[in-house]
């Protein structure tokens, strides 16, 4: 009933039962809708913050893993220069270069476990990365992580052997220094390769032919020094090689020097590693000043990269 202040007529309705019983279970489901909105909203703005801070952690594990990936391809990287100069190595002391760096071959897929700092991550049937990051579960591509764990243990199958080897090169070396200081291990001169050993065309009749050594720019003057101790045993002229010389290292190693402008040394004199013998000239048939170095071993002419260490 609505009663006015002044005298006026009174006003009244009439409500029923059911409309009351309606009215009130409907407030109540009204309440009880709104306490569920509020709790699902407080959730969700709750796991939105950890899904954000679950994906920038993410992306930061992956950025990495990118970066551990770059320090393991350098680390293999260094593993394969250690193998080139224990093949060098094993050439100048004379012993088996078979197999060396070898063995290691393609990698079998294993499937595992995948450790990161701060995170409980692991490979899943499926491929993918499962990582477990502040009560939010991140899933990304293994495309990074997986073959970095392969890398990972190639480098320490790598390295296991790469020491084994290294062990046995060193205690057959240990003994043989006598051996060692007679084996040319240096560059004969200071300059520019500019031409290799092997098969090339001649500057001079255009044809294919045998190098048996290599061509070493200078400017003429240059210091030409001995790879190793030995005996002189030739110095002369002819039209090929202009003024060359011939060092003897023994054990079937022999050095030749061509197109020399000056010589120091005489036959019958003893060398000692890097001491000076001659200097860089343009005599002989030579399209320029640099020196032409070669190796032979029991008469036949090798490659003398082989033996340069530095």
């Amino acid at each position: 009933m609505v009663i006015p202040e002044k005298s006026a007529q009174v006003k009244k309705w009439m409500v029923s039962q059911n409309a009351l019983k309606i009215a009130s279970a409907g407030l109540g489901l009204l309440a009880l809708f709104a306490s569920i909105t509020t709790i699902i909203s407080i959730h969700y703005f709750q796991k939105k913050a950890q899904f954000e801070s679950a994906l920038t952690r993410n992306h930061y594990l992956e950025g990495q893993l990118q970066l551990l990936n770059n320090q393991v391809n350098i680390a293999d990287s260094t593993l394969v220069r250690v193998q080139n100069f224990e093949q060098k190595l094993r050439v100048l002391a004379d012993l088996d270069t078979a197999g060396v760096g070898g063995g290691f071959g393609p990698l079998p897929r294993d499937e595992g476990t995948v450790f990161l700092q701060g995170t409980d991550a692991q490979v899943s049937q499926q491929g993918t990365l499962v990582a477990s990051l502040g009560g939010a579960t991140v899933h990304h591509s293994s495309s990074v992580a997986d073959p970095l764990e392969l890398k990972v243990d190639g480098i320490h199958r790598k390295a296991s052997l790469q020491e084994q080897s290294l062990q046995e090169l060193y205690e057959l070396l240990k003994d043989q220094r006598t051996v060692l200081s007679s084996r040319p291990s240096i560059w004969p001169t200071k300059g520019w390769l500019t031409s290799t050993f092997g098969y090339r065309v001649s500057p001079f009749t255009g044809l294919r032919h045998m190098h048996g050594g290599i061509d070493i720019a200078a400017a003429i003057g240059t210091e030409v020094r001995a790879p190793a101790n030995g005996v002189v045993t030739r110095v002369g002229t002819e039209p090929g090689y202009g003024k060359f010389l011939i060092i003897n290292h023994g054990y079937g190693i022999v050095t030749r020097y061509g197109h020399n402008s000056k010589m120091f040394v005489k036959v019958g004199q003893k060398i000692k590693r890097n001491e000076v013998v001659a200097l860089v000239g343009n005599t002989g048939r030579s399209t320029g000043p640099h020196l032409h170095y070669e190796i032979r071993v029991n008469g036949v002419p090798v490659n003398p990269m082989q033996y340069i260490l530095d």
